[in-house]
């Protein structure tokens, strides 16, 4: 019966009906499950359909049975070729090959026969227009496709990790091929960056920064062109998750390695892992310890830190202090939040600072001292200040002519007495000044913000109630300032009036602004109402949400006003109707020449939630002539629907 079974297997292999010959040899299997010939058959339809895995499994099963017989050693083999697996193919011929014996030349023939055709198989493979260039050229273009960005460019979401760990692009590259592989092992370069996580790497981080210092820092490698570079980059996430003896140990063996007078740039976050009360108290305690590993063996070449927690921060030290301890240092980003209910309080023994209250909750943040002392610190090579959710308690302030440099400087702190000198700063191209304490502010002089916006391309002002009121209001008796680099303009929760808006912030005074957002900003006292600028040229994005001033109005005025507008958010007002978008989203519709190459508006983005006056039939028209995706709509604002759930 198996006979007979097998006979019409072959017989549909031949008709190339390979399915049905698969069922009928399966069948015969049953029956006679110790036939090699049945297997070897098999395996050669499921081949054919391209069943790789059975049919090896199958290939497997026939060099089981007939362990001294070639045909199973080249069924698999081929397969493994087919599938790319060219270095298993050649371990099995080789096997083949040893236990075939002498007497069967022809099979012994196919079996060699085979592996040279794997070979080439593989070298084709392996073979790339890369292989052509001089290996020296080829690690640059390497370099460029896998080395991390540095970290001074990383945004406030993107330091601490959050989610899972991002994909290690080098570790792809080496499986590319052999030879990739060795290069990337060889070159110091690529393993200049040393991530450990409290998480991830828990059980292994002794091992793993080992692994990475050894590759770092070998001997040097003149085939290749390469130098040992050492240790560029040091990031510690999760960094509660360690013990103490855990986190010495890993900055003990970057200092035994040597590797910690290369570090350039280093992250130490607390944000991700486990968020308790024990947690929180050794923060202070982890980041002082660092700081004193860099003070000891990075002075000289850090360049970028950054210190991240899920509590407030207190930085019990001035901010020119910690930069003209490190000499090269560029680049400082604190990150905190304000809002939480844990405090780290930042410091080191080297760090100069004020007078440290005897209690930080016994101090108010909001009060300002005629007598506050201005330390005095030479310039420094401050180019990039990031303080985010922090609370400055010192009594010493910051001058100005200590950071002559300072290109980005990003505020959202309490306590803006102390840094309130470099508002003025002339070279910044980004400034984000959102500052608390109403009393403090109002009474604090004027910066030169005629100096300190004359470049800037990215601004955000807010924070306590009349502080945007009050800049905006200067910047309009200059003339108005003119803002000629503005790309990116946040106002959001500022009060706000039409001067403030049509006389600054219009393309004639404005001419680059991309990007505004005005999300729940109010009308300033005396007016009612508030109106866009007539022209905003190059305007892509707007944000009007949760404005009670947004009117019809104000939707049809942006049909001449911005015609380059692409994506609009009105989310939560309450007072607009589904007719001025629809009348804003066809005047971008396709002109008549142009309808069988766009069949959608060039508004790619409209988010409506909470837009309660809103017909249907408008969203569903809204709907139909823009991009799929592109309408978000709901009649219940999300906010609410959020504090409902809680409640």
């Amino acid at each position: 019966m198996a006979s007979a079974l097998y006979r019409s297997g072959v017989a549909a292999v031949q008709a190339t009906s390979y399915e049905t010959a698969i069922e009928l040899f399966t069948e015969a299997l049953a029956l006679a499950p110790k036939t090699a010939k049945l297997y070897d058959a098999r395996a050669s339809a499921f081949e054919r359909v391209g069943k790789l895995q059975d049919g090896l499994l199958d290939a497997r099963m026939v060099v089981k049975l007939l362990p001294e017989s070639s045909r199973g050693y080249l069924r698999a083999a081929r397969i493994l070729r087919k599938a790319g697996k060219h270095g298993n193919a050649v371990a099995l011929l080789e096997q083949g090959l040893k236990v075939v014996q002498a007497e069967d030349a022809k099979g012994r023939a196919d079996l060699e026969q085979e592996l040279n055709v794997v070979d080439e198989a593989r070298r084709k493979a392996e073979h790339c227009p890369f292989a052509s260039l001089p290996v020296e050229i080829f690690v640059e273009i390497l370099a460029l496709a896998t080395e991390p960005p540095p970290i001074s460019v990383y945004t406030n979401t993107a330091t601490p990790r959050r989610k899972a760990a991002r994909p290690n692009n080098l570790y792809n590259a080496m499986r590319v091929c052999r030879s990739w592989r060795q290069i990337i092992l060889s070159t110091p370069r690529f393993w200049s960056t040393l991530t450990i996580d409290g998480e991830i790497n828990l059980s292994n981080a002794q091992k793993k920064v080992g692994r990475i210092l050894g590759r770092a820092n070998p001997a040097v490698d003149r085939r290749i062109g390469g130098s040992s570079q050492g240790l560029k980059r040091l990031l510690l996430t999760a960094a509660q998750n360690f013990s103490s003896i855990a986190f010495s140990d890993i900055l003990q063996q970057i200092s035994s390695a040597g590797a910690g007078s290369t570090l350039r740039e280093v992250v130490c976050s607390f944000v991700d892992g486990t968020i308790t009360t024990a947690s929180v108290d050794v923060e202070a305690t982890r980041a002082t310890e660092l700081l004193v590993f860099l003070r000891k063996h990075a002075k000289n070449s850090l360049v970028s830190l950054s210190i991240c927690s899920g509590g407030r921060i207190y930085p019990d030290f001035d901010l020119g202090s910690i930069f003209t301890s490190f000499p090269s240092l560029s680049t400082l980003h604190i990150w905190g939040a304000t809002t939480s209910n844990f405090i780290l309080g930042l410091r080191a023994p080297f760090l100069e600072n004020g007078i440290r209250p005897p209690s930080l909750t016994a101090i108010s943040p909001y009060s300002v001292d005629p007598n506050q002392h201005v330390a005095d610190y030479p310039p420094t090579n401050a180019r990039n200040l990031i303080v985010s959710g922090a609370v400055f308690v010192s009594d010493s302030a910051c001058k100005l002519s200590t950071f002559p440099h300072l290109e980005t400087l990003e505020l959202d702190i309490i306590g803006a007495s102390i840094i309130w000198d470099m508002l003025s700063a002339p070279n910044l191209r980004r400034c984000h000044a959102v500052v608390y304490g109403e009393t403090h502010v109002t009474e604090l002089p004027m910066p030169d913000i005629g100096r300190s916006w004359a470049k800037v391309e990215d601004l955000r002002v807010g924070g306590a109630k009349r502080l945007a009121t009050r800049l905006l209001d200067h910047a309009h008796s200059l003339g108005p300032l003119r803002l000629d680099h503005l790309v990116s303009l946040d106002l959001s929760f500022a009060s706000l009036s039409s001067r403030h808006l049509c006389d600054l912030f219009s393309s004639t005074n404005a001419p680059s602004l991309e990007h505004l957002n005005l999300a729940s900003t109010t009308v300033a006292h005396p007016e009612t109402s508030l109106s866009l600028p007539p022209r905003l040229d190059k305007l892509k994005t707007l944000n009007l949400a949760h404005t009670l001033w947004t009117t019809d109005e104000t939707i049809r005025s942006l049909i001449t006003a911005a015609p380059l507008l692409e994506k609009l958010d009105v989310r939560g007002n309450a007072f607009i109707t589904g007719r001025p978008l629809m009348e804003l989203v066809k005047s971008r519709m396709p002109a008549e020449g142009e309808a069988e190459e766009r069949q959608y508006s060039l508004i790619v983005d409209l988010a409506l939630e909470g837009c309660t006056k809103i017909e249907t039939a408008a969203v569903e028209w809204l709907r139909k002539h823009i991009r799929p995706g592109g309408v978000r709509f709901q009649f219940l604002d999300p906010s609410e629907r959020r504090s409902r759930r809680e409640w």
